[in-house]
């Protein structure tokens, strides 16, 4: 019954976040997708580097920190780009549609926060100081898409983020908690 309670909160607010007067229009569900890809492409590519130097016991401030940079640099360049889309009325028949773009964004985070858990100040000691860089570029990306993607797919990257929430939690990444619906955590 709670869970209920609280899913219908979350598609409230989700509501509300987004009104309706801006969702009145054309589904651009295939012009967001792209810069979703490409942030996928980056953060897979960086996500990969990191567990190799994991692996090979090389990660240190020197070669995970270009990495983590590179994806707060990939997340803002998609927050760009899916700033200057119009807002999409979506599609959950019309490929890409509602789900194919949430999924696209939520492996990315998914990725991100699977990869970066493993990172501790004895092997980064930076790392405090990288994910505050990464903080605000991953919530902006997020608001962006929550503007510009249908209303369905940012509850469905809420839905996807809620075992990833602890991550940025423990993290302090308080500003990506708030862009998925997470605030005060």
């Amino acid at each position: 019954m709670l869970f209920r309670n609280v899913f219908a909160l979350v598609l409230v607010s989700v509501a509300f976040a987004n009104p309706l007067e801006k969702r009145q229009g054309t589904n651009t569900n295939a012009e967001i997708l792209p810069p979703l890809d490409a942030l996928q492409t980056n953060v897979t590519l960086a996500t990969n580097q990191i567990q190799l130097l994991q692996d090979g016991h090389t990660a240190s401030d020197a070669t995970v920190g270009p990495q983590i940079l590179g994806m707060a640099a990939a997340f803002n360049q998609t927050a760009t780009a899916l700033s200057a889309i119009s807002p999409s009325i979506g599609s959950n028949t019309t490929a890409p549609t509602n789900n194919d773009v949430a999924v696209d964004l939520g492996d990315s985070l998914s990725k991100l926060t699977a990869t970066l858990s493993a990172i501790t100040p004895a092997i980064v000691p930076s790392i405090s100081t990288f994910l505050s860089e990464l903080d605000p570029a991953v919530a902006n990306a997020v608001d962006a898409f929550n503007k510009t993607a249908p209303p369905a797919s940012s509850s469905f990257v809420h839905i996807l983020m809620l075992d990833a929430r602890q991550f940025f939690a423990d993290e302090n990444m308080t500003e990506t908690l708030t862009a998925l619906g997470f605030p005060g955590e």
